[in-house]
Formats: C-alpha cells, sequence, structure tokens
C-alpha cells in the first residue's frame, strides 16, 4: 500500500483510542517494520501495542455466554438472512441492553462466532485482543496490530518478547501524552533503528528478513548504516531468512553483488521436491563442502524422480492412491519405496497385500501407508532399475 494511504489509516487509529470504548486501556503504540524503515510502499503497517484488559470484559463474557438463552431467536434472524449488526440493533437489542453488553463490542462480531451447527456461542472464539483489533481498524486497510500486556520488552525483530533488550520500534503515543507524535520517524531516528537492528545480529535474535532482496529501495537505504565487518554476516542471515517464494535466485544474487559477494559463491540447494534454501561459501573449505552437497543432491533429486515414474506406472491405482520414493544412498543404492491406501479400499486388503510384499504398515491420523526400504541399481538404466523395482515390490511373484 502506499504510505501516505498508511498514514492516513494510521492517524484514524490513534483518534479511536481517544474516543472509542475499547475493552482495554491503550499504554504506549508503537511502529516498526518496512513503514519505519522507509519504504514508500510499505506491505502492510506493523503496530504494536502496549495495553490493560478492562475489568468489563469479564462482565461482557460472561454475558455474552449467556445469550445462549436466545439461541432460537437468534436462528430466526440468520435464517431471514438478516446482518448480524442489523440483528443485534434490532430483535436482539432488548436482550443486549438487559445484559449491559455494549453494542460497539458485540457488533463486531460474525455470525460464525456466534453459533455452530450444534453448538451456539462459540464464545472462546473471542478474546479481548480480537475485539480491541476490529474496533480500532475497522474500515481501514493495511494496519497488523499485535497487542502486548507483558511487561517485558517487545523486540518486533524476532517477533519474540526478551528482557533487557532496547526497542527498535518508533513511539507515536502514549495515554501519558495523548497527543499523537509526529508520524514519521526522523532521519536520525531511522538510522538508530537500522543500527540497532545490525547490532542485534551479534545475539542471534535479528530477523534480518527485512534485507530480503525484493525491496531495493530498502537495501540502498540499509547499506550506508551497516558497518564494513558486519556485512558478511547480514548477508548470511538474508540467506538464512530468505524463502523461496519471498525472491527468486536472480534477484538475491544481484542484490547479494552490492553486499561485494560474488554471486557464484551463492548456492541454491534443493531439498525434496520444491523446497530451496539459499547457502552462502565464505570461505573455500565451505565451498568446497557445497559443491559435493549441491552435486550429491541433484542426483538424488533425479534417481527419485525416475523411481516415482516407474512406480506409477507399476502399481496400480487399486492398491495404492499415491506412490513415493526417498534415496537414503545414492552410492548403496539404499533406497525407501512408500504407497498410500486408497480411501475406498478396506484397510485389512491394503494391509494384507502389502505385508505380503514386505512392507511395513502404518495407519496414522486416519491415513495408512506402507512403506519397504530396498536396495536399487541407481546407476543402471531404466529397464534394469524397473525389473529391480518389481523384484522389490513383489511383482515377478
Amino acid at each position: 500500500m502506499k504510505r501516505n494511504t498508511l498514514t492516513r489509516n494510521l492517524k484514524e487509529m490513534l483518534e479511536r483510542i481517544r474516543r472509542a470504548f475499547l475493552p482495554a486501556t491503550i499504554l504506549k503504540v508503537f511502529v516498526h517494520g518496512s513503514y519505519l524503515r522507509g519504504d514508500e510502499l510499505p506491505g502492510d503497517l506493523d503496530v504494536v501495542i502496549f495495553a490493560n484488559v478492562k475489568n468489563e470484559w469479564a462482565q461482557w463474557d460472561k454475558s455474552f455466554w449467556s445469550l445462549r438463552e436466545c439461541h432460537a431467536l437468534v436462528v430466526k434472524c440468520y435464517d431471514g438472512g438478516m446482518s448480524l449488526e442489523n440483528a443485534m440493533r434490532g430483535p436482539l437489542a432488548p436482550e443486549i441492553e438487559k445484559r449491559a453488553i455494549p453494542m460497539e463490542w458485540v457488533t463486531t462480531i460474525s455470525w460464525s462466532e456466534l453459533f455452530g451447527r450444534n453448538a451456539p456461542y462459540l464464545s472462546y472464539m473471542l478474546s479481548w485482543e480480537k475485539i480491541t483489533r476490529r474496533l480500532l481498524t475497522k474500515g481501514t486497510k493495511g494496519i497488523h496490530i499485535q497487542l502486548e500486556t507483558s511487561s517485558e520488552i517487545f523486540t518486533p525483530v524476532s517477533g519474540r518478547l526478551y528482557k533487557h533488550h532496547e526497542i527498535p520500534v518508533f513511539l507515536i503515543w502514549s495515554n501519558e501524552s495523548p497527543q499523537s507524535y509526529e508520524l514519521e520517524p526522523t532521519k536520525d531516528e531511522y538510522e538508530a533503528y537500522l543500527k540497532l537492528e545490525h547490532k542485534n545480529l551479534q545475539t542471534g535474535i535479528a530477523d534480518a528478513r527485512f534485507l530480503i532482496t525484493s525491496s531495493h529501495l530498502l537495501i540502498k537505504k540499509s547499506l550506508a548504516v551497516i558497518p564494513q565487518e558486519k556485512l558478511g554476516d547480514v548477508a548470511l542471515q538474508v540467506l538464512w531468512n530468505t524463502p523461496k517464494y519471498e525472491v527468486t535466485e536472480e534477484l538475491l544474487r544481484e542484490s547479494l553483488r552490492k553486499f561485494s559477494i560474488p554471486e557464484d559463491k551463492v548456492y541454491s540447494i534443493k531439498i525434496r521436491g520444491t523446497k530451496i534454501e539459499y547457502v552462502l561459501a565464505r570461505t573455500e573449505e565451505k565451498e568446497t563442502k557445497l559443491k559435493i552437497r549441491v552435486n550429491t543432491l541433484d542426483k538424488t533429486n533425479k534417481a527419485e524422480l525416475v523411481i516415482q515414474k516407474i512406480l506409477k506406472k507399476v502399481v496400480s491405482k487399486n492398491e495404492a492412491t499415491k506412490v513415493n520414493c526417498r534415496v537414503l544412498d545414492m552410492d548403496k543404492g539404499q533406497a525407501i519405496l512408500q504407497v498410500t491406501k486408497p480411501a475406498i479400499m478396506n484397510k485389512n486388503d491394503f494391509r494384507a497385500i502389502w505385508k505380503r510384499r514386505g512392507f511395513n504398515i502404518q495407519d496414522v491420523f486416519e491415513q495408512m501407508y506402507g512403506q519397504k526400504e530396498v536396495v536399487l541399481p541407481l546407476g543402471s538404466n531404466k529397464d534394469k532399475l524397473k525389473e529391480e523395482i518389481n523384484r522389490a515390490l513383489g511383482m515377478n511373484e
């Protein structure tokens, strides 16, 4: 979203803190993430709010649960196609008023939270945090709120609570000084934030994903304040924290060159299927090991693909709905074959067929599958491999 849109929504949220009747007393409001780092197009606006729960919440919880007495009326409103808010302000209003339930709170919930198929009033789906978030963000977009009541220091860098760490956030509001601060951090505050982020690299708690290379603007701004001796550490953190879906390998290599790291020092490790991790060769010894690992994984992935194609041809869908394999050792030819029971197949029939073929049968979470460790000529041609797989499956008997 555009930065000025998020700023406008943030101002609206601060206004609601001042005037809305909330189930919590707001103490302080902090901003962190891409908005604080200066991005012109932040993904969203990350806000941390410290609050105390009001006593009214306990009464609300008790009163809301007692609405089960009106279940027939609730169902009638629902079946009649009435919106929940209209139902609360209309036919259910006397019951709401009698129980002293704040109308502002009750109109934030949904039908699915109000009743289930056979169990009315799923109050366990509600919380003071949910109600507070909804009241503060209703009608706005892009604001992500995390509510905290702990006195420990919140570290948005890691998404967890830590004691004795500075807070790399920008305080924009407090009940001690209810006039909102300037919503744009100063240049000094911005640089202090970035320096603190990089300082935290040495603690092992920092999440350097804000350096993910999809944000060229961020890389450009960050480089100016990262100590030269920390560039390698930062690059390593980028690689550790970069999932495949967030950035392409080409973009990652291009951006890491800005850290003076040759792109041929970055290795893509493909692990089982499509999962990819990026690893940085920081020493010659590390690079030698990475080359061996990449080569081995490449051979393993290709061998598994060939075996799986053969399995799909030789195993009937009536006997197994899914077939899979995992190569354990390329040199020794060790592999595990796996078959999964079809939904329409009787469990006893599946167990009898595959147990006779030497498979170990497992029944886990209503899914039955069989596994068998085998030795295959992985370096041979497909015909020879198919013959051995048939033998391992007992198809030649």
